[in-house]
């Protein structure tokens, strides 16, 4: 994945996040909770993260080189993005959206990936972008960019779609972002892994063995085998 890419899928994530609250613009946001997301409460939870992807940014590039990293400024790093409690994180800012209606939710959602796009921009593509993080984590900053700035957002977007059952809008989705997800994964179907983002194991597995039924798609047949087993 090149650094020109990124710009590329953050303008589609925009336009898919846009066009996923256009869709469930008449879903109850009065009603909520932790196990089970509406479109606000998934959209508060990509703002968080995104959000917390600018700060992450911010401290590397302030330090221009991983080198220049000491032992306090990786405690720093990772308390902001590496040493999280993700159940503690993802329950607070569920409920710092809780109050907020769609129209501002989307608001934020604007204002932060705008914020996201300046740090993109300072970056260059011969440095940071070839490093690694400072500890603990063993993919280039690109790969985690890609992830922060689209792969996470699209999956909680098809997830969503199968928890609704509206399959038709999943099998579209995944064949308008493959091309993201082949350069990202490097083809590896595994990355469709949902297991994360289901509560309910049997949620998720009944899920897909619907989709089975009305899907004639190759390979979206390969990530119901997988999601079927994982």
């Amino acid at each position: 994945m090149k650094k020109y890419t990124l710009f590329e899928l953050e303008d589609y994530i925009l336009n898919r996040l846009l066009y996923f609250c256009d869709y469930y613009k008449n879903e109850n946001i009065t009603e909520s909770s932790y196990s089970d997301w509406n479109i606000r409460d998934v959209l508060g939870h990509i703002n968080s993260w995104i959000n917390i992807a600018v700060n992450s940014l911010d401290l590397i590039k302030q330090k221009e080189s991983f080198d220049d990293f000491n032992d306090i400024d990786i405690l720093k790093f990772l308390e902001i993005i590496g040493n999280i409690d993700l159940s503690i994180f993802n329950n607070k800012n569920y409920k710092l959206y809780l109050n907020k209606s769609l129209k501002d939710t989307i608001n934020d959602t604007k204002i932060i990936l705008e914020k996201y796009n300046i740090m993109l921009k300072i970056f260059d593509k011969n440095g940071l972008l070839d490093k690694e993080f400072p500890e603990g984590f063993s993919f280039s900053l690109l790969k985690y960019m890609a992830m922060d700035i689209g792969i996470h957002p699209i999956m909680h977007i098809m997830q969503h779609y199968l928890k609704r059952r509206d399959y038709n809008e999943f099998i579209k989705e995944v064949e308008s972002s493959k091309i993201y997800f082949v350069q990202y994964s490097g083809n590896n179907v595994n990355e469709y892994n949902f297991t994360d983002y289901f509560e309910n194991k049997e949620e998720k597995i009944n899920r897909f063995v619907e989709l089975g039924k009305i899907n004639k798609n190759e390979f979206i047949n390969e990530i119901i085998k997988i999601n079927k087993i994982i």
